[in-house]
């Protein structure tokens, strides 16, 4: 137990002059104090870590209004005493002056004390990127004579990561993390990017096999994300389950085989086939926002984030950029081989390089390794659930992402929001080749140029918020006096984005209708990637703060809706525009937006009420 915390009554407070402070989270007549010697400690473990995370060139992992709160704090400390004992300057020396008696006090003894039963916390020794007061698990680390101590949930055998652990991946060096980052973005851009690769090719392909059926040329495209719409819960569930790893590693494996099979067929349907196959085997997109999660601090997630989003963004832009003019130039086939021989070598660095980031799965293995070396049989991960058997674990975590989907509201809805995002720009996305050939007269090559602006405002938004987010989080730290913001906090910029995405589709649909120049309709375009790219990244960083060891999970779910709306909303469009012209359709799909943009305030404003509807016992 962590002697720096205690949680006497509120009457014995009281009594002994103490200002107010936290209630005890599970009983309200206790609160929370620090013990002030502890308190120090901790803090000058605090300076220490900085000074060497500096010197290292490393960035800070210390949050900077917790390093000022230190600060304050010590100062406050060092005024109050007041000392007056003269100190030598030619060397340190601590202790009395003449006719002066000092004298410390017994450590074991000051221990003992704070670990008494009537003022013991059940608190174990947190780490400095948590807010004690605000994260403690219920009745987790309470002793057995505790009156508060839950057999279930309690027990001094359980396995954790100590304090500064090496195998914790939040302490791993700053330079392997964004390594892993980039790698995992880099494969999700080329997962995204053969979502519609393939458009642009499909007639060259229809023409190599000699067939005019319309019903295979959009199969060759749109199948892809078929499979897309179930990979995510195969994979996200399967890497709680057995970790990151090895489900990554055999996942992309498929999805390079598949590739091949892709470039390799002899006829159409082996090509959608191959196409269906390689969707489903994408692990990156649903796994990627969990590493983030895995290897960064929330008030260090934010830049990460946007790294990954706007890579699983940018992939379906520049697809058709690069599909137009392989296919134009090297062939069909070469608008395959290029992602195969790419995710091939990006997978084999991964493979090389990627080591378990997943806490639940380090300490199981570490629970087991202990077990070994000790004998003792009692010893288990603190994310263990010894009543289980292997079959109900599956279940359990094969169902998981869509218990949270229709059990949380808060997911939901947020779900709701970004599916209908992302079905609204590629509706539009669908319509920016054929509309730049028509009329603009771009050749079939050049008109995959016209995705730039699309491009440049994703890239825009994503540097955007990888410099904003975590800088507007720490600001709402600090006016809250150190207390950890909500990941709600995360939201205000979506609610922004929604009438820049509505500006952004009105301008490209009456410029196109008016065929003003096509550099004012790229910019429309560009409104709307910029607009995709704050709301995507956003929305996922909001979910897997609020999701915790299950944010995979949580992000599959909230996928496999997104991925369908994104795959079917687009037939509509050809109708659409057809019956209402580029100008009122734009003003539809606009307004339509701005129908949604009350959501994240609705968020924002009943989150707590609607997090207390959420069944708990599906992440306990």
């Amino acid at each position: 137990m962590d002697p720096m915390v205690i949680a006497p009554t509120r009457e014995w407070a009281q009594e002994k002059g103490l200002g107010e402070s936290w209630d005890f989270p599970w009983d309200n007549k206790r609160q929370i104090y620090f013990v002030k010697v502890f308190h120090q400690m901790h803090c000058l473990k605090i300076m220490r870590r900085t000074y060497h995370d500096l010197w290292a060139g490393e960035e800070g992992r210390i949050p900077p209004a917790h390093i000022e709160h230190c600060l304050d704090s010590l100062r406050q400390d060092i005024m109050c005493k007041a000392d007056d004992t003269p100190m030598p300057s030619r060397k340190l020396y601590n202790g009395g002056g003449e006719g002066q008696k000092m004298q410390c006090k017994d450590f074991d003894k000051l221990v003992a004390w704070t670990q008494a039963p009537e003022r013991n916390a059940c608190y174990k020794r947190l780490t400095d990127y948590q807010t004690i007061v605000h994260s403690v698990e219920r009745y987790a680390f309470c002793p057995r004579d505790s009156e508060h101590y839950d057999e279930q949930t309690s027990t001094p055998d359980l396995v954790d990561f100590t304090e500064d652990d090496p195998s914790n991946p939040l302490n791993w060096s700053t330079t392997y993390k964004w390594f892993i980052v980039v790698l995992t973005a880099c494969l999700s851009t080329i997962v995204q990017l053969c979502t519609i690769i393939a458009a642009p090719v499909s007639p060259s392909i229809l023409t190599h096999f000699h067939s005019d059926n319309s019903l295979y040329r959009t199969l060759i495209v749109s199948i892809w994300e078929l499979g897309e719409i179930i990979a995510p819960l195969i994979w996200g569930p399967l890497s709680e389950q057995y970790g990151r790893q090895w489900v990554l590693h055999v996942a992309n494996f498929l999805f390079v085989a598949f590739l091949v099979g892709t470039s390799l067929s002899t006829n159409i349907q082996m090509i959608i086939a191959f196409r269906f196959l390689s969707g489903a085997a994408t692990a990156a997109s649903p796994i990627g926002p969990g590493i983030v999660k895995d290897l960064f601090a929330e008030e260090h997630r934010g830049r990460a984030m946007s790294i990954m989003s706007l890579t699983g963004a940018l992939g379906p832009v520049i697809g058709p950029i690069i599909g137009s003019y392989l296919g134009e130039r090297a062939g069909w086939r070469w608008a395959f081989w290029l992602p195969t021989i790419v995710s091939g070598a990006l997978s084999l660095l991964l493979f090389a390089f990627y080591r378990e980031t997943y806490k639940v799965t380090i300490l199981q293995r570490r629970a087991k390794q202990l077990v070994q070396e000790t004998g003792n049989t009692a010893l288990r991960s603190k994310y263990d659930n010894s009543n289980e058997t292997t079959t109900q674990r599956l279940l359990r975590t094969a169902i998981r992402p869509l218990r949270l989907l229709f059990r949380f509201p808060v997911l939901a809805l947020i779900t709701i929001y970004i599916s209908a995002i992302y079905g609204f720009t590629y509706l539009i996305m669908t319509t920016i080749a054929p509309v730049f050939q028509e009329n603009y007269h771009f050749s079939e090559g050049a008109s995959g140029l016209s995705f730039l602006g699309l491009c440049l405002g994703l890239v825009l938004g994503a540097l955007l918020c990888s410099w904003a987010l975590d800088r507007y989080l720490r600001m709402v730290r600090d006016r809250q006096n150190g207390q950890e913001p909500s990941p709600e906090q995360r939201l205000p910029p979506v609610f922004l984005a929604c009438f820049l995405m509505c500006g952004g589709f009105l301008l490209f649909g009456w410029t196109v209708r008016y065929h003003i120049q096509y550099v004012v309709p790229i910019i429309g375009t560009g409104m709307i990637g910029f607009a995709l790219a704050v709301t995507t990244i956003s929305v996922q960083t909001y979910i897997i703060d609020s999701f915790g060891i299950y944010a995979t999970s949580a992000i599959s779910a909230m996928l496999v809706p997104r991925n369908a709306t994104a795959a079917f909303l687009p037939l509509v469009g050809p109708p659409m525009f057809s019956t209402l012209g580029h100008g009122w359709g734009g003003t539809l799909v606009g307004f339509l937006v701005l129908m949604f943009a009350p959501m994240p305030l609705l968020l924002m404003r009943y989150s707590k009420k609607l997090k207390a509807i959420g069944d708990q016992t599906i992440v306990d």
